[in-house]
């Protein structure tokens, strides 16, 4: 019975260390797998703070563009008002002239008129002076906000995102790293550089930006009624050409070649002559510009050349602004003056501007497109501090991981859209970089993100 006794302490030694085995080897199996799951965990979230903070400057960046696009169309605005302000004020002092010459007879008058006249001179050298300077400085401003934009869009590359999301992920824990995956050309493909007759899209802006006035036109017919033409009193003309008229035209606009801004203004009465044929048969009446009351004209272009373009006719003006035509006499004059027109800034001006847009023949959604961000972060299989890295255990107790490569690896992606905020207005409105309302939300990522991310975590 002793013997019997002896032996069975024996096999209760060897089930105890049996159980000391498999209670140390579950210890480090959940050591390690705790230690996996917190850095896990954590590198997941820095992956999606890399990812947000990279698709959020990615977006503030598109931002920028938008605000960048309107700070142009204001300079654009001031020029084209800079100009208008010089036409007028050409046009106010030849009218006051005008009319101190006509009230000669009248000399209480004429001598008003007269002082009148010499105040519209001094006005119209202050004016000009001013518009100049403004044309220059504005014109500067807007040529370097595009260029800022080219600079911009430089930082919101591939390389440049990969810079934002390891940044942000290493604040997260210093031994993480993280960088952005290539986009295959999407972003590239999401703008562009909107140049030559692409330039009508920001020119239709900045015409729908004007305020009446500068828009004009600034047009005026008016029937002198005490005044009355050659043709009055006969009854096979009409009583539409019994009398004499004034007009009165003028507008700013965009030369068709986006190159100069020209604005011009013209105050001509305009009287009806009768038309005779062979045998001196009367054949109606025909309206014919008089005399000429006022006239102005400016133009800001790009003076680097020899001579400032003209039409076909020799014609100082290529755009006909508010029909200024329909006074040719007085619009004569006007082109006379711009000759005369020595102001550095009117010929410092370089055309509209070519800005960064959304390339919306590329867009497969040219309403509401997006631009995807993928980020892929890793940290080092060691860093994890499992049993294994931590040099815990021997032989059988020892434990090790089979990490890709070596590492942890977590893949998150960011999506930049755009989004007017909430407003009572319930209406949409379509992307664009005139609006900076490009906003940033986290997405699943996609097969192709997740196809590309195999190629570097085997």
């Amino acid at each position: 019975m002793s013997r019997i006794r002896s032996a069975q302490s024996g096999q209760a030694l060897v089930l105890s260390l049996v159980l000391l085995f498999a209670g140390a080897l579950g210890a480090y199996f959940m050591f390690s797998t705790a230690q996996i799951s917190s850095t896990r965990h954590r590198l997941d979230n820095a992956a999606d703070a890399a990812a947000w903070s990279a698709a959020l400057w990615r977006a503030r960046v598109m931002n920028y563009h938008a605000y960048a696009n309107r700070a142009i169309v204001a300079q654009e605005v001031a020029i084209a008002q800079a100009v208008t302000l010089a036409s007028w004020a050409k046009y106010f002092e030849s009218f006051t002239t005008s009319a101190s010459v006509l009230a000669a007879p009248y000399p209480p008058v004429a001598s008003v008129l007269a002082i009148s006249a010499d105040l519209a001179r001094s006005t119209r050298q202050i004016t000009e002076a001013t518009a100049g300077e403004e044309i220059l400085a504005r014109d500067a401003y807007k040529t370097l906000l595009a260029t800022s934009q080219e600079v911009m869009q430089r930082a919101v590359d591939t390389f440049g995102l990969g810079a934002v999301a390891n940044e942000v992920a290493r604040a997260n824990d210093r031994r993480f790293f993280a960088f952005a995956l290539p986009d295959e050309q999407d972003f590239a493909n999401l703008t562009r550089r909107w140049e030559g007759q692409d330039r009508l899209r920001l020119k239709e802006v900045v015409d729908a930006s004007l305020d009446p006035f500068v828009r004009g036109p600034r047009g005026m017919d008016m029937t002198l009624y005490l005044l009355p033409s050659l043709c009055f009193g006969n009854p096979a003309a009409g009583p539409q050409t019994w009398f004499q008229q004034l007009k009165k035209r003028g507008a700013t606009v965009m030369a068709p070649e986006l190159e100069r801004w020209e604005a011009a203004d013209t105050h001509s009465l305009h009287d009806w002559r009768p038309r005779r044929g062979l045998f001196g048969i009367f054949r109606g009446c025909r309206q014919v510009e008089s005399i000429p009351l006022g006239w102005g004209a400016a133009q800001a272009l790009d003076g680097s050349g020899m001579q400032a373009p003209t039409d076909s006719s020799g014609s100082g003006l290529l755009a006909n602004p508010g029909n200024v035509g329909d006074n040719p006499l007085a619009t004569a004059l006007a082109e006379a003056g711009l000759n005369a027109q020595t102001e550095p800034g009117f010929s410092a001006y370089s055309g509209i501007s070519t800005v960064r847009e959304l390339n919306y023949q590329a867009l497969a959604n040219r309403r509401f497109p997006v631009s995807r961000v993928a980020v892929l972060a890793r940290a080092e299989g060691q860093d994890a501090r499992t049993a294994n890295a931590l040099n815990v255990g021997v032989g059988r107790l020892r434990l090790s991981e089979n990490f890709a490569a070596r590492r942890l690896w977590s893949l998150s992606a960011a999506e930049v859209y755009f989004r007017r905020p909430q407003s009572g207005d319930a209406s949409d409105e379509y992307a664009s970089l005139y609006s900076p309302y490009w906003q940033v939300r986290l997405i699943q990522p996609s097969a192709s993100h997740r196809a590309l991310a195999e190629t570097y975590v085997r």
